[in-house]
């Protein structure tokens, strides 16, 4: 089933899984270009590392955080694709044409090829990469002030993983390097007081739970687990928004021209909904900024462990994507954000590395707006494709799990309420099933009117939204990513 997992979504979105001859043969050619130069300052010396997950190939970022008596200092080495991959080259176009890497379950599509993403451009441990640098200069209040972009060499010290970084801030393991580990706790110092100015903003922190499929030899399903969220985790993404937030800064500032990674408010009328669902009453509300309202929901939403509440939040907020028009950020609460730092693989971050480098060469940048905005456009539709594909191959997946379950009776949650049945969440998959009205038992049910209810029109009964139900699997069909469910002994 894996395999016809994976070829039903290559097929179904038409996802470019091949690399034509001549692109290779162009990745071979520049894989031989000379590294040092002039103008690339060489920082082999400084104790850079990479922190990522246990299976990852492609390093895209190394960080060194040192702290010093006017507060700290944090460089972040971002791979050199531009270096690398020419504007108009093949590699070029394909990537444009990919958008960025898909991940499934023990495979990814790369938007480059292999002996560029997971080769030459990674930044292997012990290895001489090129990279973009962001330095940045921070205050003892862990405030961000001065910074400067750069072409710099490095030598990644360690080959890290978050578990490995945890267990070391736990205090039961420890890094053998002392330059790492140096770096290490003025990294961590330095995140804790991010992490307060990140409080102060009232940035969102919905963290809704993701799972990750645990397969056998057959890549079967074996186990579905909820990731993890670490604080070592926090190390590298608030290391990575400052390194962004400068992107985008420096773009709107010296070039008056960037590709930007916006988030804008939420639209009025889901917001109307969620307040009906969270309780808010009317009076208050109208005192309430969106950000205001979306954190009151969440405050709830925490409180009662409410996941399906959170669901909510998320489906009431903006899709973020790539725009030359700078709109600033609403989920990260800051005015201007960037993609920056998964040039390996997400175009959009190719884009702004060219831009930053156009910068520092005194050139002009190789693309008008318009021409920019339309590469935005198209990288926002593609992350959608992944997306999709991603969670695609995901489902076949679970659903193959749970045939085992046909005729089981299990808890689950109504997320989804329409005229034809109701959408449960079954709890412990992470997956939804479609109980149909026709099966819902003794009385015809309606829905009425934005209230996401429905009601027997005999005896009153209803089924709304977040209600916890007890269902039987009834069917399932993998491919079509369907399960049938019922009321277990029409009750």
């Amino acid at each position: 089933m894996y395999k016809e997992a994976i070829l039903d979504a290559v097929s179904m979105h038409d996802l470019p899984s091949r690399w034509h001859s001549d692109v290779l043969e162009e990745v071979k050619k520049a894989t031989k270009k000379k590294k040092v130069s002039k103008y690339r300052q060489d920082l082999r010396k400084l104790p850079f590392i990479t922190i990522d997950g246990e299976d990852a190939k492609d390093f895209d970022d190394a960080i060194y955080c040192t702290q010093n008596s006017n507060g700290f200092k944090l460089f972040v080495a971002i791979a050199d694709v531009s270096f690398y991959v020419k504007t108009g080259s093949k590699t070029d176009k394909e990537a444009q044409k990919r958008g960025t890497s898909i991940y499934f379950p023990a495979k990814v599509i790369p938007m480059l090829p292999e002996d560029l993403s997971n080769g030459i451009c990674s930044l292997k441990p012990n290895e001489d990469r090129c990279a973009m640098i962001c330095e940045m200069s921070l205050g003892c209040n862990g405030k961000r002030g001065k910074y400067k972009f750069y072409s710099g060499l490095i030598k990644s010290k360690a080959r890290l993983t978050y578990n490995q970084v945890e267990k070391h801030l736990q205090g039961s393991s420890k890094i053998e390097l002392s330059q790492v580990r140096d770096s290490i706790n003025d990294l961590n110092e330095l995140t804790n007081l991010r992490l307060i100015h990140r409080n102060k903003r009232k940035a969102l922190e919905i963290n809704p739970k993701e799972i990750s499929l645990e397969l056998n030899k057959n890549k079967e399903v074996k186990n579905i687990l909820v990731k993890k969220s670490l604080f070592a985790h926090k190390l590298v993404e608030e290391s990575m928004l400052l390194a962004n937030e400068s992107a985008a800064e420096f773009m709107e500032d010296r070039l008056k021209l960037g590709v930007y990674r916006v988030h804008e408010d939420p639209d009025a009328s889901k917001l109307e909904l969620l307040k009906k669902h969270f309780h808010i009453p009317a009076q208050i509300s109208k005192k309430l900024s969106p950000l205001e309202v979306i954190n009151s929901c969440l405050v709830q939403a925490n409180k009662k462990n409410d996941d399906i509440g959170k669901i909510l939040i998320l489906q009431t907020l903006a899709r973020a994507g790539y725009s030359t028009n700078n709109l600033g950020h609403f989920g990260l609460q800051l005015q201007r954000y960037a993609h920056f730092t998964s040039p390996i693989r997400r175009y959009p971050d190719l884009l702004v590395h060219r831009l930053i480098s156009s910068y520092l060469a005194h050139k002009k940048p190789n693309r008008t707006e318009n021409e920019l905005q339309d590469e935005c456009e198209n990288a926002s539709v593609l992350e959608r494709r992944a997306e999709k594909a991603s969670r695609q191959v995901e489902q076949v997946l679970v659903c193959e799990y749970l045939k085992g379950k046909i005729g089981s009776s299990m808890n689950g949650v109504i997320t989804g309420v329409t005229d034809f049945g109701l959408f449960i969440n079954l709890e412990p998959y992470f997956i939804s099933g479609l109980l149909h009205v026709s099966d819902l038992p003794d009385d015809h049910y309606h829905l009425l009117n934005n209230q996401r209810v429905l009601k027997g029109r005999k005896r009153g009964g209803v089924f709304k939204l977040g209600q916890k139900i007890k269902v039987k699997i009834a069917a399932i069909f993998p491919l079509e990513r369907k399960i049938n469910l019922v009321i277990p002994n029409g009750k």
